[in-house]
């Protein structure tokens, strides 16, 4: 607890020098993922096939291309997003100049979902290192392989980007702790609790609330273990 604490500080030390406003920061952080995303290409492959059995063409197709282009995507319109933006004046504002400029808001924290555990865990990353903000990563405990090639990601980054591994204890610490916003992929009931931390601290945040995939069992089809299949031996292509 003490640890995650410290891990906390840290990165909230890092934002507030200021240093992560200047758009070449971003950029530069932008470009040291996307070598680390070139580099562990590997070992994201080798810990996608053991904990989800996904090929290593359908980690590069739903993982790695998607994510890649978000950064490429951020890099080349950070400073047309980051530009200050003019509005309508008023009588109270005729004599002013008006306008809204983003501003990065603080630490932000990002809980992976497990079954896309580097896009969906890092794409919220790209978003948070474009506006400027620090960030702690918490990938999830159930894709343990990903999970520990994601512990590399410190490697590549600043100091204000940080990993935390662990499972069901070390979330609840985290969102015990206050972020300026929250970023969480996975089920409506974890969800809740979520969004119910997050209150204490009046804190936003954005839930991404996964869906179900049934299948159906038909009278024509009443054997057990084809059904079990999908789910057992799922083969990624």
């Amino acid at each position: 607890h003490d640890k995650l604490g410290c891990t906390i500080t840290q990165a909230r030390k890092a934002f507030l020098t200021g240093r992560s406003k200047p758009l070449d920061y971003r950029i530069k952080q932008l470009q040291n993922l996307k070598r680390f995303i070139k580099e562990k290409t590997t070992d994201i492959a080798n810990a996608m096939r053991k904990d989800l059995h996904k090929t290593a063409n359908a980690t590069q197709l739903f993982e790695i291309l998607g994510l890649e282009g978000e950064i490429n995507l951020a890099v080349s319109k950070l400073a047309e997003w980051a530009a200050a933006r003019p509005v309508n004046k008023n009588l109270l504002t005729i004599a002013d100049d008006v306008y809204i400029q983003p501003e990065p808001l603080g630490v932000v924290l990002i809980i992976g979902a497990w079954n896309y555990p580097i896009a969906v865990t890092l794409q919220p990353l790209v978003g948070a290192i474009a506006a400027g903000n620090a960030a702690v990563v918490k990938p999830s405990e159930v894709s343990s392989h990903t999970a520990k090639v994601m512990e590399l990601l410190p490697l590549y980054l600043d100091p204000m980007y940080q990993v935390v591994t662990g499972g069901v204890p070390e979330t609840q610490e985290l969102l015990k702790q206050r972020f300026d916003h929250i970023f969480y992929t996975g089920s409506s009931t974890v969800g809740k609790l979520v969004m119910e931390a997050a209150a204490r601290h009046l804190t936003p945040v954005t839930l991404e609330l996964g869906g179900k995939s049934p299948s159906f069992l038909t009278v024509a089809s009443c054997t057990f273990y084809p059904c079990e299949q999908p789910f057992t031996n799922h083969t990624w292509y």
